[in-house]
């Protein structure tokens, strides 16, 4: 079998690997070391004091899990994930200085968006069931039924607003953003209808911030 060119020269989504090594570095990041980083590179301008946004286009990072918000941050200063902004804050970071904020950040309470909320029968078949049709994994297989997330890369996601959600999901739709392990959130998007992904931002999602 002869491979394409681009197939030869497809690049990794990302630098990071959930290995041992890097859970264990993670294991022993500081929190009072990324609160402080936190503070002197004012975080929370766009993500709170807390992690928890005054901007429904800003997206919450309080009580993501460690390896993920780590991958993220990573990602950013290795420009696997596209934002000027992050990459300006990132570049001269170290991975002791990213791991201590993935740690600090992770330890801050989040809120819960589904909290109360009933499921339409459409979203509970997305989210429960997912469609086999479409070879659609169910929402809860990697988020969870409420969205507080599961292993390594799988974040929480009942801690955003909807148009924080809805551009997150239309960005892996129309692969603006390329960082997903495996494609698999761009191949969820792109399988989801515009309507659909409306939807499950509604069900996920976090008031909107007054």
């Amino acid at each position: 079998m002869v491979l394409s060119a681009s197939i030869v020269s497809a690049e990794p989504s990302s630098n990071v690997a959930y290995d041992v090594p890097t859970l264990k570095f993670l294991m022993n990041a500081d929190p009072a070391r990324g609160e402080a980083l936190a503070k002197k590179e004012k975080c929370s301008k766009c993500h709170g004091d807390n992690g928890v946004s005054d901007d429904g286009e800003d997206n919450n990072i309080a009580g993501l899990m460690p390896s993920y918000a780590f991958k993220q941050l990573i990602d950013f200063r290795d420009k696997k994930r596209d934002d000027r902004d992050m990459y300006k804050k990132v570049k001269e970071m170290d991975d002791q200085q990213l791991a201590d904020l993935a740690v600090w950040f992770g330890m801050q309470e989040a809120g819960n968006g589904t909290e109360g909320k009933q499921m339409s029968e459409d979203v509970r078949k997305l989210v429960v069931n997912g469609d086999p049709e479409r070879l659609l994994k169910a929402c809860a297989a990697c988020h969870g039924s409420r969205g507080n997330g599961g292993q390594f890369d799988h974040p929480r996601i009942n801690n955003q607003y909807k148009e924080y959600l809805v551009t997150a999901m239309t960005a892996f739709k129309e692969d603006d953003r390329e960082n997903d392990v495996y494609s698999r959130m761009r191949y969820v998007s792109k399988a989801l209808t515009e309507e659909e992904i409306e939807a499950l931002a509604d069900y996920y999602a976090l008031p909107d911030p007054e």
